[in-house]
Order: C-alpha cells, then sequence, then structure tokens
C-alpha cells in the first residue's frame, strides 16, 4: 500500500488540529454556558427563596456553618533544619466528631498549627491538625430547596457537659439539626474555629469566644479553642481600619511599643532591671502590664509597633497567639494602631507576608500592604501612610505619618555586611503616594506635621558631630548606651522623608538608645528617636537598663511635637521631657 506524502501528512495533521480546537473551543463555550446557567438560576432562586425573610439572612449569605470537626495525624522529617523545606505525610486515619453527612458538599478548613509541638522543633515526629468541615448558608439553603429535610451543625462548644453534647478531645460539642425555619430563631452558630497555645493565650477579637476553661490538647504547650459566632457579626463598633481624627484644641498622643519580643508562653525574662525581689520574672505577663498601665494613663489616639513584637524563636509553635497577645491591650481598649516590622518577627511560624495578611484584617489596625509589597520581601510588606484630620473638618489633613519595612539583613553581606536598609523603591514609592494623594488632602492653612516610623536605625542616628558648626555636637537628649547597628549602605531614606515635610523619625532594634538626636545633615533639621524597649524579654543590660515606652503628642494648633519616656517601675513619672518640633 502506498503511503501518503509528507505533504498530505502534513496537511491531514493539520485539519486534525484545527478540527480537534473547534470542539475544544464548543465544548468550552457549552460549559461556559452550563456555569452562567447554573449562576442564573442559583440566583433566582435564592431571590425567590429570600422574599419576604429577615434582613440578616440576605446579609449573611456568605457566612459559613460548621458541619463536622477533627483531627488529622502526619508524620514530618527535616521540619527544625527548615520549615520551609520539609517533608510531611498525612495518610493516618482522621478523627471526627461525627461522620460525613450523606447529600451535602462541604468545604474542609485546615487549621495549619501542629497541636503535638514537634513541626519546626524536631528532627521528626508526628503532627496533628485541627480542621473543621463547613457549608455555607447560601448552600443550606439551596440543599434544603432540593429537598434536604435538614442539616445537623455545631452549635455549641463548652468546656462544660450540656445536654446531649458530644465530647470530643476534653471539649463538649452540641450540635443542632437546622432548617430554614430555625436558620431564623435566636441563636448562636458558629461559623469558623481556631487554635491557641499556651495558658497565657487570649483572643481579643470581637465575636470571637476563647473556651479557657478547658485545655483541647496538651503536649509541648497546651492548645485552647476559640470559635467565632454569627450571630453578633454587626457590632457597628469594629472598624477594621479606622479614620484618625484629632482637634486643633487637643494633642494627638502616639504611644510608641518597641521591641516586646514576646513569644508563646509566658517567657522567662531576660536583663530583668531591676530584679524582682523574689527572683521570679515572667516576661510577657510583665510587659504586657507595663502596657496597660501606659495606655490607661496615657489614653493615646493611636499605638504604633516598632518591630519585633514578636520573638521568632519563641513563636515557632505559632507566631498568630503572639501577635495577638501583644495586641490584645490594645484592640480591647478600641484604639487605633499601626505596626512594622522588626528582623525577628517572621522567625516563627509564619512569614513576614502571612503577617502581614492577619494584621491588616484584625480589629483597629491601620496596616497595610502596598500594591508592590512582595512576598519575597525584596519590597518589603507593609509600607504606607496615613494621614490625621481635623475632626471638624474631615476632609483636611493635619498629620502625615509613614510606617516602612526597613527589612532583617544584609543580603550584600561581603560588601554591606549587618542589617538591611529601607531601598530606594519603597522611598520612591512613598513619594508618589505624597505628590498624588497626601499633598491634596494636606492643610492649606496649618503647618504640616510629619513623623516616620521604622525598625532599624538610619546610618544618620549615629550622626554625633554636626554637619554645620564645625567641633560642634548635635543636640542629643537620652542615653546612647550600646552601638547604633543601622545598616553600612545608606539608601538616601532620610533625605526622601525631609523632602517629604518629615520632622521626627522615631525606631527601635537597639534596646538601650532611647536618645533623640536633632541631625542637621539635611537642609532642613531632622530629630531621630529611639523608642527604648519595652520587653522583659528582649536582652537590656549594658549596666542595667529598665524598660521603657516613649509616648509623643502632636499639637496642630501650635504645630509642636513633644515627647516623653516612662519606665516600668514608674509609668507615671514621664522624664527626658522635650519640644522637638
Amino acid at each position: 500500500m502506498r503511503l501518503l506524502t509528507k505533504r498530505y501528512t502534513r496537511a491531514a495533521i493539520y485539519v486534525g488540529v484545527i478540527y480537534a480546537g473547534i470542539r475544544l473551543f464548543q465544548f468550552y463555550l457549552k460549559d461556559i454556558s452550563k456555569n452562567v446557567d447554573y449562576r442564573l438560576k442559583e440566583e433566582l432562586l435564592l431571590e425567590s427563596l429570600l422574599q419576604n425573610d429577615n434582613p440578616w439572612l440576605r446579609n449573611h449569605l456568605e457566612d459559613d456553618l460548621i458541619v463536622n470537626i477533627g483531627i488529622e495525624s502526619c508524620f514530618q522529617i527535616g521540619s527544625k533544619w527548615a520549615r520551609s523545606k520539609y517533608i510531611e505525610g498525612c495518610w493516618f486515619h482522621d478523627e471526627k466528631l461525627f461522620s460525613s453527612q450523606e447529600g451535602i458538599d462541604t468545604r474542609r478548613h485546615t487549621i495549619l498549627k501542629d497541636l503535638r509541638g514537634t513541626l519546626g522543633m524536631s528532627l521528626y515526629g508526628t503532627s496533628q491538625y485541627l480542621y473543621f468541615e463547613t457549608l455555607s448558608i447560601k448552600d443550606l439553603l439551596i440543599h434544603l430547596h432540593d429537598g434536604l429535610e435538614e442539616v445537623q451543625i455545631i452549635s455549641r462548644i463548652s468546656s462544660d457537659r450540656t445536654p446531649d453534647s458530644i465530647i470530643f478531645n476534653n471539649l463538649h460539642f452540641q450540635t443542632t439539626k437546622i432548617t430554614k425555619e430555625t436558620l431564623l430563631q435566636d441563636q448562636e452558630i458558629i461559623s469558623e474555629i481556631n487554635v491557641l497555645f499556651g495558658d497565657d493565650c487570649v483572643d481579643p477579637r470581637p465575636n470571637w469566644n476563647l473556651l479557657k476553661g478547658q485545655k483541647f490538647t496538651e503536649f509541648k504547650y497546651p492548645s485552647y479553642i476559640s470559635y467565632k459566632s454569627v450571630d453578633k457579626f454587626d457590632d457597628q463598633s469594629i472598624q477594621l481600619s479606622p479614620k484618625l481624627l484629632t482637634t486643633t484644641s487637643q494633642d494627638f498622643k502616639i504611644v510608641q511599643l518597641a521591641d516586646l519580643h514576646m513569644g508563646v508562653g509566658t517567657n522567662e525574662c531576660r536583663d530583668e532591671f531591676p530584679e524582682s525581689s523574689d527572683g521570679v520574672c515572667k516576661a510577657d505577663p510583665k510587659t504586657l502590664e507595663f502596657i496597660e498601665k501606659v495606655l490607661d494613663n496615657e489614653s493615646p489616639q493611636l499605638v504604633v509597633f516598632t518591630g519585633d513584637q514578636i520573638m521568632g524563636d519563641r513563636s515557632i509553635q505559632d507566631s498568630e497567639t503572639t501577635l495577638l497577645k501583644a495586641l490584645d491591650p490594645v484592640i480591647r481598649r478600641k484604639l487605633p494602631w499601626a505596626m512594622v516590622w522588626g528582623n525577628h518577627d517572621d522567625e516563627g511560624s509564619l512569614s513576614r507576608w502571612q503577617l502581614s495578611e492577619l494584621a491588616a484584617k484584625l480589629p483597629y489596625s491601620l496596616f497595610e500592604m502596598s500594591k508592590y509589597d512582595t512576598k519575597n520581601n525584596k519590597f518589603g510588606v507593609g509600607n504606607y501612610a496615613k494621614q490625621v484630620f481635623n475632626g471638624d473638618n474631615e476632609e483636611e489633613g493635619l498629620i502625615t505619618l509613614y510606617f516602612l519595612d526597613s527589612h532583617k539583613y544584609s543580603q550584600m553581606g561581603k560588601i554591606y555586611p549587618g542589617y538591611d536598609w529601607i531601598k530606594e523603591e519603597q522611598l520612591n514609592y512613598i513619594e508618589h503616594e505624597y505628590n498624588t494623594k497626601l499633598l491634596l488632602k494636606q492643610s492649606k492653612q496649618k503647618k504640616q506635621l510629619s513623623m516616620a516610623f521604622f525598625h532599624i536605625p538610619l546610618p544618620e542616628y549615629l550622626n554625633l558631630n554636626s554637619a554645620k558648626r564645625a567641633g560642634e555636637n548635635n543636640p542629643l537628649v537620652g542615653e546612647f548606651k550600646e552601638g547604633v547597628t543601622a545598616p553600612k549602605y545608606n539608601s538616601g531614606a532620610l533625605e526622601k522623608l525631609q523632602s517629604l515635610g518629615v520632622q521626627v523619625t522615631s525606631c527601635g532594634h537597639d534596646h538601650c538608645n532611647d536618645y533623640c538626636l536633632l541631625d542637621d545633615s539635611t537642609s532642613s533639621d531632622i530629630w531621630l528617636c529611639f523608642g527604648g524597649s519595652a520587653g522583659e524579654g528582649a536582652y537590656a543590660g549594658y549596666g542595667g537598663t529598665e524598660r521603657r515606652i516613649r509616648v509623643y503628642a502632636l499639637n496642630t494648633e501650635r504645630s509642636t511635637v513633644y515627647t516623653w519616656k516612662l519606665l516600668n517601675g514608674s509609668p507615671n513619672l514621664p522624664f527626658d521631657y522635650q519640644q522637638l518640633v
């Protein structure tokens, strides 16, 4: 039999490819049509189901109902060497509250926190994760319409036994059979579950309920269940990103919390000074007590965390637990807060990116991720600016505050060893924000006050000698106890900030330096301040250094900025009170 020539063979192949492409395209169009048709039917069905119903139901269609809970067991190797590169297999039998319900498609949510505490701490071992299965209220309504009579959900979790409750890992779970009618009844509905660790863990988020009456598991750290309730969602006092307001007749007060160095559990104090009379010192409780007193005494309008609020190697079990603990005094008081990261925050269970996603969603948070922030941290994560507006005219900006990620360790260690620096790209970004947004809202009648916050000090923090007055020193108020660990490379951050009108910068990082230095190396002088360290879990030393907190008071009527500090042992007695602007 004579074979086809190459020419006809190629033609046949082309025709076959074209035909296959047409068929695939037709299938794609048909699939799109089916999806559109399904979505249209779903919308029409929901519309008919929701007619004359309670508005609450219409507003909460995407909320989840928890229908099951369980524990997944795995085996991991190598996580102690590199938490980002390890082998883990989850092939063990799941332990569930009850068998999956027939006729419903649920979504499984695994809480990636090892209950046993082996992940990141042991060379190998068994790891366990809590998971829960959910069904959205929208899907529930559709299932009920399609003939399903009822769906069983978890309606209550308690430390104490209740009628008809089921015990699972020391806690009592009560279930309820839900129909469309019972869904609208005044009852608690649980939509999300979390796990926190350590006997001192807290969950200050509104709508979340932390069960401290009974441990869920107890391994390296005891774990506790926290759950989120649906029926409390409509609390209008919860603001994810509150607008900052002030009046010309009062000070806008900022409390800076630097280098808290907290972790999971209470942790031991480091370099305590003065030492406790009984020789017992738990770092995190003592730090939190200090913060509580300062917040009550000063009543600030804003709290700024300037990095290393989390001590990474003490948060390998769960960085979220540590972050919530650090934020607890602020969130409970419903105070707006901003945050930048230090060099230790992301050395625990969460990356810089994951921490930022969490921080941006918490109540009263001003934290933002810019559109240029990257997971590889090259641009940093958490570069943003906030304005404080006139309470009598909320379109008039009176104060501008910048928050910048100063990164961690130099990526060019052979040339510039030591710590990293604020990148030129970050500075160009905030300059663009200033020119295109911030400048347009600034007050035309009043002098603008402006500050910048970051973790690692700029090279100019070393400028003790005046650049304009030969043989003279720049004014300095406070203690200069330890070597300034500024980067070896100068990216021009101070010069850029000065061009944007910044009059004061404040950082952390060097725990035993708490001075403010008036630098004259730029065209207009800028005060460069340290916050000191408030954390009892941070290093101190250098002859004894008591933990301290810095406060700023900005007055837009007089165009002034004052600052002072408070010691742990005497939080009612300000010292080093000075006028900066």
